[in-house]
């Protein structure tokens, strides 16, 4: 075989390939296991019969072939699994709604001079507990020594107002606990806030959840709850009524005839 004619049908093969890739690439997509197949079948066939192709040099090439392939199989079946997984986080999320649940926050909103109470979990008793509220460029406003707190969970409510007793404007805001032993060790603390899920929205991959107005991640939610009905469940409903109002006027009178 003429070695111009096969280096010409390896030239024209790559121009071919090259021109596939430049069109795939301006079309958004990569080249596949059909161009590789091309690539190596063109190599073969127009190799030199005095000095052919290597056997191991064709094995490396079909080994990355094949792997190439479970590359693509395996990025394909996790799309899959990831769309799955979003759509069992959606239907999870939807047995949320007007439940009473538990988030990690650190946000405070404050409307109307109202806000609602927020929780801190202490991981062990503390001999010095202090809450600092902080505006939303920072600035601490107010701070609260609560002295001592046993291990578990508190609650505290902010009036809305600084230290210096002026009630502070709608926004919100942010706060931090601090705790502490009789030594001075520091006491691990988890703050949370507690709401009513209202409505569930769907924007990318994550549910996103109103709770008291405001938009929260399903991820932060720690704990399920429903104050409603154990507020209710003890209720003793009313007793049938049994005694029955007779009428004085008769429905229907009949007159006899003479």
């Amino acid at each position: 075989m003429n070695t111009g004619n096969v280096e010409q049908a390896l030239q024209n093969s790559a121009s071919g390939l090259r021109n596939t890739a430049s069109k795939n690439s301006a079309d958004g997509k990569e080249l596949g296991k059909q161009d590789f197949l091309n690539l190596l079948m063109t190599q073969m066939a127009n190799q030199d019969p005095l000095d052919p192709m290597d056997s191991e040099g064709m094995m490396k090439q079909l080994a990355t072939l094949g792997t190439v392939e479970q590359l693509q199989n395996l990025n394909s079946q996790t799309a899959k699994m990831m769309a799955i997984q979003q759509h069992i986080a959606r239907a999870t999320a939807g047995s949320l709604l007007d439940k009473d649940v538990e988030f990690g926050a650190r946000a405070i909103p404050l409307k109307n001079g109202d806000t609602t109470p927020v929780n801190y979990k202490l991981n062990s008793s503390a001999d010095r507990v202090m809450l600092m509220v902080h505006d939303s460029s920072g600035g601490m406003i107010r701070e609260v020594d609560l002295e001592s707190r046993a291990q578990g969970v508190h609650q505290f409510y902010w009036d809305g107002r600084d230290n210096d007793g002026d009630l502070m404007p709608d926004g919100s805001y942010s706060f931090n606990v601090f705790a502490k032993t009789e030594g001075g060790e520091d006491v691990g603390v988890t703050l949370t806030k507690s709401g009513q899920v209202s409505m569930i929205r769907f924007d990318g991959g994550d549910p996103m959840l109103k709770i008291n107005g405001e938009w929260v991640s399903a991820d932060e939610i720690v704990g399920l709850g429903n104050k409603t009905l154990l507020r209710y469940q003890d209720a003793v409903p009313l007793p049938p009524k049994t005694e029955l109002t007779t009428r004085k006027t008769p429905l229907w009178s009949s007159k006899s005839s003479d």
